[in-house]
């Protein structure tokens, strides 16, 4: 499978989660293919969408939706064995993006406040461990 297959189907899976949600049995055979197990797939998608959100090429509310599109597989896997990092973190992350703090001043945009902070955090901490 070439580099550009694969970002297809990352991609494909992004839209499926941001529209419909997934659940595991929409991943393991995707997963089978790629010749990936379904943690390590959850994981490359949920860091295609952080890496999309981070450079902007994707929007606050797809990232938010897709990641919450994944919310029942990422649970799925931790109820089945190790919880996928760093999925479940960019989960989190996008989730405290989407609701203001009782102790924000009204001019604070969550997203920016918490979501981008803790997505590019991630995201140097995941590829400092890919060095």
């Amino acid at each position: 499978m070439t580099t550009n297959e694969r970002k297809t189907d990352l991609h494909q899976l992004m839209l499926e989660a941001a529209e419909t949600g997934l659940n595991i049995n929409d991943i393991e055979p995707i997963g089978t293919r790629l010749g990936i197990d379904p943690r390590q797939l959850v994981n490359e998608l949920a860091l295609a969408v952080a890496n999309g959100f981070n450079s902007m090429a994707l929007d606050f509310d797809f990232c938010s939706q897709a990641m919450n599109g994944l919310e029942g597989v990422v649970a799925q896997l931790a109820v089945d064995g190790e919880t996928p990092e760093p999925a479940l973190s960019i989960y989190l992350a996008f989730d405290a993006g989407e609701f203001k703090r009782s102790g924000d001043p009204i001019d604070v945009c969550p997203i920016e406040k918490y979501t981008r902070p803790m997505i590019e955090r991630i995201l140097l901490e995941h590829n400092d461990g890919q060095s």
